[in-house]
């Protein structure tokens, strides 16, 4: 059964959310402000949120962006609000949508549908698990630094160690490739071109909704190390030793 967290400070419409999307099917819980819906999504894991934007206690987007930077939880989020214009760009990112107030129910059915299309189509047809003894598939990494060195030296490191290595050279190139590839984790730069370490990881969590962990590596660790607050995030200094390096992607990635 798809779970929906619904998110509101009005009781009518959360009675209304309860009610409406329960006959649909979709097992509902409900939070009334900032803290309580964080709270809620670390134990319920809804497939979806609905989120309105003016709640007690920090707000939709204080919800929003703890979720994507710091839980790295790539959630879809619905926004429901009776000032849609207030969230111009919201609808261009990744796994979200903005729907105004009073909302038609079966318009807010479409959009939840809209996000949820793989989900859906996993409910009616259950993907089988691997046979035993299946061979599990080569992790990616994507290593970013603008120094042609690091990345020859990093490269060399994972590739004996089993790893697909692919790299970018800077913020902009980084986004891209990761686009392409997919990779299941990325080793970070802080200072390069076209927008720095820090860019491309707001970039990702919160435009791209990605959960790929990240490491940075970098010679000034004290400019990112409040991001190691975030799950899923590590800072190391450089250099680098392999032992360093390839641990911290195994730990990451839950291979030790």
């Amino acid at each position: 059964m798809l779970k929906i967290l619904a998110v509101e400070d009005n009781p009518a419409i959360l009675d209304f959310y309860k009610d409406f999307f329960a006959a649909e099917g979709f097992e509902v819980r409900t939070a009334e402000d900032a803290f309580s819906a964080i709270t809620a999504q670390q134990q319920f894991k809804a497939d979806l949120i609905i989120l309105d934007l003016n709640i007690p206690a920090g707000g939709g987007m204080h919800v929003f962006e703890t979720l994507r930077t710091r839980l790295l939880d790539p959630v879809p989020i619905i926004f429901s609000t009776g000032k849609p214009e207030q969230l111009p760009d919201m609808a261009n990112l990744h796994n979200v949508a903005v729907v105004g107030k009073p909302t038609d129910p079966e318009k807010l059915l479409a959009e939840v549908w809209k996000l949820l299309p793989k989900k859906k189509a996993q409910e009616m047809n259950p993907v089988p698990p691997p046979p035993p003894g299946a061979r599990a598939a080569v992790r990616r990494i994507l290593v970013v630094d603008d120094d042609s060195t690091v990345l020859e030296l990093y490269t060399e490191i994972l590739s004996k160690a089993g790893f697909e290595t692919h790299t970018a050279e800077d913020a902009i190139g980084a986004v891209t490739k990761f686009q392409a590839v997919k990779p299941d984790l990325l080793v970070l730069d802080v200072d390069m071109p076209a927008g720095g370490g820090r860019k491309v990881f707001e970039r990702l969590r919160m435009q791209l909704a990605s959960s790929a962990p990240i490491i940075f590596s970098t010679g000034s660790p004290e400019a990112v190390a409040h991001l190691a607050r975030n799950v899923g995030v590590m800072v190391l200094k450089k250099p680098l030793t392999p032992e360093t390096l390839i641990g911290a992607v195994k730990k990451l990635l839950g291979l030790v």
